[in-house]
């Protein structure tokens, strides 16, 4: 509840500075990255990290105000053969993977070089976890309702080009009734289509 009420604060200051800039803002906006996911932070042992992409596509509806839709996909491995090679099952190997699917609003903030953003997006996660020893295999995988809240800051470097030099977003995922609390941070380029 604290994230969110730091959002609208933040969205409620930005509109006295958003009203007075006169920029025009692209009609478009494809955004496209590397992506970092720590999932369960503070949660010592049990806290994963897993590194991947992530894209947007957002469509301007004014100069401040748009809709994004986004996807991203998370993987990690891990072989511990090194550590266990037992002759009789062999070397132990665990695979997981994580895509979000979401859309929602975003508020960006337009004038000057450095524009920053807001947004509230909501759709799914899909996660998927494999694992295999001795010729044995297992496969689990579910979606979950999740939601994102977060920001950034793009740096336009031209009229059709900016650099997305951080985008933090509190990502939850309900699975089971039970929340996981996931930290994402993505960065990377950002394409601009048109004039609003």
């Amino acid at each position: 509840m604290k994230k969110l009420s730091l959002l609208t604060l933040l969205l409620v200051l930005c509109l006295p500075l958003a009203a007075s800039a006169q920029e025009e803002a692209p009609k478009v906006e494809m955004f496209g990255g590397y992506s970092f996911l720590r999932v369960n932070p503070g949660q010592g042992a049990d806290g994963v990290s897993a590194h991947g992409f992530n894209t947007s596509l957002a469509g301007n509806i004014t100069k401040n105000i748009g809709v994004v839709g986004e996807f991203s996909r998370f993987t990690k491995s891990a072989n511990i053969s090194d550590i266990i090679n037992d002759p009789i099952f062999g070397s132990f190997e665990a695979r997981a993977r994580v895509s979000t699917f979401m859309f929602g609003p975003r508020f960006t903030l337009r004038g000057g070089n450095a524009e920053p953003f807001v947004h509230a997006l909501f759709g799914g996660a899909h996660g998927k976890f494999e694992a295999s020893a001795g010729g044995l295999s297992e496969e689990v995988s579910g979606v979950a309702f999740a939601y994102a809240l977060g920001g950034g800051l793009d740096i336009k470097v031209h009229d059709n080009f900016a650099i997305r030099i951080a985008q933090l977003d509190y990502i939850q995922a309900r699975v089971a009734g039970e929340g996981l609390n996931n930290l994402r941070y993505s960065a990377g380029i950002v394409l601009r289509f048109g004039k609003r």
